[in-house]
């Protein structure tokens, strides 16, 4: 055999066994984790489970909103379950500050409660349309904005407290909104 002929033969063998090796490792890939690396798609109740994994101690009531949504459990990427958990956000938010703009008209000397309904509130709304335009164009900023929801919900919560005031519906609406900010920041931590 010549030189050549050799040089052809090790390179044609070293190629094989490269490729065998490739192969190898992806089987083993398939048996440990279970899943066929070629044919691994999205899914939405195992990203479901692991976005709800992450808001310990809200975990049951995001596994609760995150199951009962039909669209949710339909989801084919994190960036549609994302925007979805977002819509359902901004709808929420947006009906908590027209809650709390009902009972500051109702309780007129009281500028905490006004303070919540208007500022406070109006960042949570803002903080997570701001997230929901997001997604796509910058997913830092929407994983951000997600979770500075919390922040005026915190401004809320410590204005009613300087003031003195407890009142459980708002205290209930406030909690909901802190959970929803953490299931936001948790599901857009996913966006690529």
């Amino acid at each position: 055999m010549n030189s050549s002929t050799q040089s052809f033969v090790l390179f044609s063998l070293g190629l094989i066994l490269i490729i065998a090796n490739a192969a190898q490792a992806e089987e083993a890939a398939t048996v440990s984790l279970g899943v066929d690396l070629k044919k691994a798609t999205f899914s939405a109740d195992l990203a479901i489970k692991n976005v709800c994994e992450s808001v310990t101690p809200q975990r049951a009531t995001c596994m609760d909103l995150m199951r009962s949504n039909p669209k949710m459990q339909a989801a084919k990427s994190f960036v549609q379950l994302s925007k979805l958990v977002l819509k359902v956000a901004v709808k929420k938010a947006t009906e908590g500050q027209k809650f709390l703009k009902e009972l500051a008209a109702k309780s007129k000397n009281c500028p905490a409660i006004q303070e919540c309904a208007g500022s406070n509130y109006g960042g949570v709304v803002r903080s997570f349309k701001s997230s929901l335009l997001s997604i796509k164009e910058d997913a830092d900023s929407a994983n951000y904005d997600a979770k500075a929801a919390a922040d005026d919900v915190n401004l809320c919560e410590s204005n009613l407290a300087d003031a003195k005031i407890v009142n459980p519906a708002i205290t209930h609406l406030n909690n909901e909104m802190k959970t929803m900010s953490a299931i936001a920041f948790a599901v857009t931590s996913h966006l690529e």
